[in-house]
């Protein structure tokens, strides 16, 4: 097939129909997909950790086929009742004071928001981002994003030299390094509006931060008068086996809690859509006119996520996703594989590191899709599992076994 988009994505030379639902249980979502050849898959991309649910959960697509029969557009100066009861659902999973949601379309659109929210918030003009963060690739978002190769020609941050189309007061300190970032405040304290953090940084490969540097930029922020900024677009909506992955590395101790959390991929189901939570007397700061989305907080996308949550619950499967690493590690403990330097990750968010030099894991991601499992390589180093939330030990074994025959191939 002529692929008629602009070339921005590496392609994966297969063409995805269908899912499959040969075999999967009355009320579950399928975790299988087939292509136009009709060659099955194992998806562990989910459309990079978009299907909690798995494809095509019939609960799920009855809500948006229900709430496609009443309203799916509407302008952010009314009201609707799916926008009103996901900004509740999210309130009471998101525990921040008096919690306010502004919800959008997309990640980087609710890292946007955020930003804006914590320069209008504070009255200052920077950002503190960290090493190997990927948050995002609008120009705000790009800019906290640390793979130069992605900003450029698009944006230069603080200290780099070069010619941009924005020049962006973003700074940067070595990921879990708490001297480096308290040294970033004694420099530019007083100027630093948010620090912004991934619990657990998934482009960069799944590596969880530690509760004591989470806990230290908590105390960083509190002592130097910046906001945290907790990004949860891909680690949270119940990935590691609590809502947010804040809260499976922290806790819930009140005074530890970030500011501002924003979430997309996994809280839709499928369906585009992010939220960017914060407390209310932050977001009384975002006046009439600040912000906005025409399609964002539409009533057919927050069906969806409204159903996606309720269905989290009603199905366990936030205790599933928890059981999914210790599973891999007994799959891994009983079936060594020499090749692998380190499985990292929590719950459903597992990450597969390859030894080797300039990047191993690559021609491993490949050898896997043509047998028959779909998965990411990311950082040329680790492969990325980013299953369905009730996956168990089948499919992880599945993942496994086909990691170590495409090894050997």
């Amino acid at each position: 097939m002529q692929d008629l988009r602009w070339p921005t994505y590496a392609a994966r030379n297969i063409v995805l129909d269908a899912a499959v639902f040969d075999d999967v249980p009355t009320g579950r979502g399928s975790m299988r997909v087939r292509d136009s050849e009709g060659k099955v898959y194992l998806d562990a991309v989910g459309g990079i950790g978009c299907l909690p649910l798995g494809h095509g959960h019939p609960r799920w697509i009855a809500a948006i086929e229900a709430q496609m029969r009443k309203l799916v557009a509407a302008a952010g100066t009314f009201y609707t009742a799916p926008q009103q009861e996901l900004a509740a659902e999210l309130a009471r999973r998101v525990a921040l004071p008096q919690a306010r949601t502004f919800i959008g379309n997309t990640g980087t659109e609710v890292t946007e928001a955020a930003i804006k929210l914590a320069t209008r918030a504070t009255g200052r003009d920077m950002v503190l981002v960290f090493d190997r963060a990927f948050h995002g690739r609008t120009l705000g978002a790009i800019a906290m994003t640390a793979n130069a190769a992605y900003r450029q020609p698009y944006v230069a941050c603080v200290g780099e030299d070069r010619p941009a189309f924005a020049h962006m007061n973003v700074v940067r300190a070595p990921f879990g390094d708490l001297d480096a970032t308290a040294a970033m405040f004694e420099q530019y304290g007083s100027r630093i509006a948010m620090v912004a953090v991934e619990p657990i940084q998934g482009e960069a490969g799944i590596f969880p931060a530690s509760r004591d540097f989470l806990v230290g930029l908590r105390e960083l922020c509190t002592r130097h008068g910046a906001l945290l900024g907790d990004d949860e677009i891909q680690a949270g909506s119940g990935r590691t086996g609590r809502f947010l992955a804040w809260s499976t590395l922290v806790g819930d101790d009140p005074a530890l809690q970030p500011d501002i959390v924003w979430l997309a991929k996994a809280v839709g189901g499928g369906f585009p859509i992010a939220a960017c939570v914060t407390t209310e007397a932050l977001a009384k700061h975002m006046v009439k006119g600040s912000h906005g989305s025409t399609f964002g907080g539409n009533p057919l996308a927050c069906a969806a996520a409204v159903a996606t949550l309720r269905i989290m619950d009603d199905d366990g499967l936030l205790a599933a996703a928890a059981a999914q690493r210790p599973a891999l590690d007994a799959i891994a403990a009983e079936d060594p594989e020499p090749r692998v330097k380190q499985i990292r990750g929590l719950g459903a968010m597992l990450g597969i590191e390859i030894a080797g030099e300039s990047q191993p894991a690559q021609p491993v991601g490949d050898a896997m899709q043509r047998l028959g499992v779909l998965v990411t390589v990311c950082s040329g180093h680790t492969i990325r599992v980013l299953l369905p939330y009730h996956a168990g030990v089948a499919e992880l074994r599945q993942v496994w076994s086909t990691m170590r025959r495409a090894l050997s191939a």
